[in-house]
């Protein structure tokens, strides 16, 4: 190893005499002349030292100086450069300091500044692209403009998040439709695990035990969202979503065990033969690990039901049911904390952008629709009203995905935590709906996809059922936290999947795969089209309904 110190060091009057100087000295390295400049060189490419020089005085006489590879105590080597006289030293340094101007002059026939091949940087084949300058500057833009919002919107109304809390009725325990519906909810779940402890513990009839399944799934639904009615639409659309994460791991629960039910009758059939299970079993029904589980399990089976490990994947982040979970070492305080803190801040950020901005632009807009309904009326609130909503959305990803199910993962020690992908980036609707809640996305896939496409249905169709599902989804939660049934939200949501079979083939036709427009398409659909108007349509509904004076 070779350190080097002080490089670009020294100045001599003739280049011919400092070659042959560091070349007595350094003859293992290969040297390099340069026009005002001397490279010592290990190989072609690494330079160990450069030392520039001129044709100008003081001159160096070659007895005073002295170059030489010294060796250290760890076997590295430095370059040392010497002089004899400490003054001629410091007053040559000096004179170097002076003329670096001049040693790194090159004439017009050394620079040439068309020299290669190269594109503008704006275009879109140059390899090196970095805008950090204009993001800044339309960061600044936009704080800006929403700074001369907040003001605006204060002059026109005032401070209007004062008395938020009173717009919810808090009533007694006993009378809240709200706790009655969790209620049942809770009961529906010990339904839920004692219809499976039947299953497993009296070996009761499958056919029975899909009956009773079905039948306690189809009560989740119903019967919450019938005594919910007459509470306030927030706490409706919060406790719906609740309900219909409990709907979809009841039916994650019981399908699961419904297949492990079966398999262990399998390897009980099996067991006493001289075969390994992997093949009587295929990769795609049951994978090893959880075929290891089904075997230890095969002779006792009501062993696999554990309550304990039932209330887990109750709270845990995800709503597919597993044997088993990969689980963290221990819980990280501090991680946790700011997680938390984070949470707080954008449950204080939704509120303040509901009640000061998005509640009194919606019904300013009813009045001002229901006199004068004109098209530049709906299309100047629409735009608006963008800006709000799309935070209120990235709040609610945020919140929802990054700290919620991150602190719920944190406490239970939930090791898998990839929640969302880089959904931001998608060029389609497609690739929206597989990145944006995994979740969601997993659950769809193996609950409503594989088993549409183990009944014998094409991509094609099995894709259109779970597009139906999801907007069947949609539209429960949101007609129903209002009590109006108005299908929007089912017909925005399943005609996303025709329109996505029209978009791929416009990509593959006019060859957009790696364009940005499909991105920019899709921020203008989702947070300038389509949720402001789904706002706008279900919030007047909720106007009329409780008779709201225009």
């Amino acid at each position: 190893m070779i350190k080097v110190y002080n490089p670009e060091l020294l100045i001599s009057d003739a280049q011919d005499k400092l070659t042959q100087l560091v070349r007595d000295d350094f003859k293992p390295f290969i040297l390099r002349c340069e026009q005002h400049k001397l490279c010592v060189l290990e190989n072609e490419n690494l330079i160990l030292f450069s030392v520039l020089f001129d044709k100008c005085s003081p001159t160096v006489d070659e007895a005073q100086l002295t170059i030489t590879l010294i060796s250290q105590k760890d076997e590295s080597k430095i370059i040392a450069i010497k002089f004899a006289d400490q003054k001629g030293m410091s007053y040559l340094q000096h004179y170097i300091h002076s003329r670096k101007t001049y040693t790194k002059y090159m004439g017009p026939l050394a620079y040439q500044p068309v020299r290669k091949e190269r594109t503008s940087l704006l275009s879109t084949e140059s390899p090196e692209q970095n805008f950090r300058g204009i993001l800044n500057l339309a960061i600044l833009i936009l704080i800006a403009n929403h700074i001369r919002l907040i003001f605006e919107n204060f002059q026109k109304y005032g401070l209007l998040i004062t008395n938020v809390f009173w717009k919810f009725e808090m009533v007694q325990i006993n009378g809240n439709p709200i706790m009655q519906a969790l209620l049942v909810l809770i009961i529906n779940l010990l339904s839920g695990f004692g219809i499976q402890y039947l299953q497993f513990k009296r070996d009761l009839n499958p056919s029975i035990i899909r009956t009773l399944n079905i039948f306690n799934i189809v009560l989740t639904i119903i019967i919450p969202c019938y005594v919910i009615q007459g509470s306030h639409p927030g706490l409706n659309l919060i406790f719906l979503g609740v309900q219909f994460i409990v709907f979809m791991k009841l039916i994650s629960y019981a399908h699961f065990l419904r297949n492990t039910y079966f398999y262990i009758q399998r390897i009980k059939q099996v067991k006493n033969k001289k075969v390994t299970l992997d093949h009587f079993f295929a990769e795609y029904e049951v994978n090893n690990e959880n075929l290891k589980i089904l075997e230890k399990y095969a002779q006792n089976q009501s062993r696999i039901l554990d309550f304990k490990h039932f209330l887990y994947f109750l709270a845990a982040p995800t709503l597919c049911f597993q044997l088993s979970y990969l689980r963290t070492n221990s819980i990280r305080k501090v991680w946790l904390i700011k997680r938390i803190i984070e949470y707080i801040f954008v449950i204080l950020f939704l509120v303040i952008i509901w009640f000061q901005y998005t509640e009194p632009l919606v019904e300013n807009t009813y009045k001002m629709l229901s006199k004068a309904p004109t098209l530049m009326v709906l299309v100047d609130r629409l735009l608006k009203l963008a800006i709000p909503n799309t935070y209120m959305w990235i709040a609610l990803f945020y919140g929802q995905f990054q700290c919620f199910l991150n602190i719920t993962a944190e406490l239970l020690r939930f090791a898998d935590r990839e929640f969302y992908k880089d959904w931001w980036n998608c060029k389609n609707l497609e690739e929206y709906w597989r990145l944006w809640n995994l979740p969601v996305h997993h659950w769809l896939v193996r609950h409503i996809y594989f088993p549409c496409l183990k009944s014998g249905m094409s991509r094609t169709t099995s894709n259109m059922i779970v597009f139906l599902v999801s907007a069947l989804g949609h539209e429960y939660i949101v007609s129903a936290s209002i009590g109006v049934v108005e299908a929007w939200a089912f017909v925005g949501m399943f005609a996303q999947a025709p329109f996505m079979l029209i978009q791929k083939k416009l990509e593959k036709l006019l060859k957009l795969q790696d364009s940005q427009l499909g991105n920019l398409m899709f921020w203008m659909t989702f947070c300038f089209i389509g949720q402001p108007i789904m706002i706008f349509v279900y919030y007047f509904r909720y106007l009329e309904k409780i008779g709201h004076p225009i």
